[in-house]
């Protein structure tokens, strides 16, 4: 009996034998069928999905210019038989990353933002706004009457009678009255023109605005010359200038008119999209803008005076880009 107990006593489970040197184990494998992973397709440009996008840029955009921007996508939706929407974007930077994410498609665009945009390839020109008769702008050098300064401007014509070169050198070693280092008119341009002619002054006293800089040199003793915006409209006519120093235009003469270098608010257009796509809204807007209604609405949407706009393409920039290019100047840092 004890030997039949002794037997039947549970005995250790053996243990595997050893794997044969160099024999590397094989890893347990699901047999199980692996799901197939799908990327969902984008949905058609122009779709409710994935609408063609239009943008402003506003820190406060009032109601009456998110009216209008939802009245023009709305018709542009219509005439295109697309769908087009409207967005709102507190700066030119949360602007850019939307344009980075292919996320908007046409915007509205003052001179720097858009060379900042159209540096990266994200925009191209198309349209500019005609605001007071032109297109675009350009500076005005301004001397006293008592300086012994020549002066080459015409007033019959509005325009330079010499070179940059040549009217500007006179200014070497003086002191201009400028605004403040955000502005184009007022900072940029004409120390670019300055620059460009190899016309070394003194560092410049900042004024902050153009009446300021006008009175300065008005009083002597400040600085020898200033330079403000001009073609579009002249800051010594102005009331807050005028109706204190009535003889403003005779005492403060334009010394030198530049070109107009600074282009208008413009219109421009991602260039992902369709060539045909681009001349299509282009070409409305171009129509839209001959019509008193639409004017009143493309100034209603820009809160910027809008008589017409003009077919304009990216090299119209050049010239400032050359200006503020032999400056250095960072356009990031150009921004509000």
């Amino acid at each position: 009996m004890c030997v039949l107990v002794s037997a039947c006593a549970a005995q250790p489970a053996a243990r595997p034998s050893a794997l044969p040197a160099g024999v590397t184990p094989t890893p347990f494998l699901s047999t199980a069928t692996p799901m197939p992973t799908f990327t969902p397709t984008a949905a058609p440009l122009g779709s409710p999905q994935n609408p063609i996008v239009m943008a402003i840029i506003g820190a406060e955009p009032d109601s009456v210019q998110i009216n209008q921007l939802d009245n023009l996508t709305v018709q542009l939706s219509g005439f295109l038989g697309l769908s087009v929407s409207g967005r709102t974007y507190p700066d030119y930077t949360s602007l850019e990353t939307a344009l980075q994410k292919q996320e908007v498609h046409l915007a509205w665009l003052n001179p720097v933002e858009y060379m900042l945009a159209s540096d990266k390839g994200l925009l191209s020109s198309q349209l500019v706004a005609n605001h007071l008769g032109v297109t675009a702008y350009g500076v005005q050098f301004l001397g006293h009457k008592d300086a012994n300064l020549t002066r080459y401007y015409d007033a019959g014509t509005n325009l330079a009678t010499a070179p940059a070169a040549s009217a500007l050198a006179q200014f070497s070693g003086m002191t201009p009255c400028l605004t403040n280092e955000k502005s184009l008119p007022g900072y940029w341009v004409p120390l670019g023109f300055l620059a460009q002619n190899a016309v070394l002054t003194q560092s410049p006293v900042l004024t902050r605005t153009y009446s300021a800089s006008i009175r300065a040199l008005y009083i002597k003793g400040v600085c020898d010359f200033t330079a403000t915006y001009a073609i579009s409209s002249d800051p010594r006519t102005s009331s807050e200038v005028i109706s204190d120093l009535p003889d403003v235009i005779d005492r403060l003469p334009i010394i030198w008119l530049s070109p107009a270098v600074i282009p208008n608010l413009n219109f421009s257009v991602s260039p992902l999209l369709p060539l045909s796509l681009t001349a299509q809204i282009t070409n409305y807007l171009l129509e839209l803008s001959r019509t008193e209604s639409g004017r009143l609405q493309l100034t209603e949407l820009n809160a910027y005076e809008i008589a017409r706009l003009e077919p304009q393409p990216d090299d119209a920039y050049n010239a400032l880009r050359e200006l503020l290019a032999i400056q250095n100047v960072r356009l990031s840092n150009l921004l509000p």
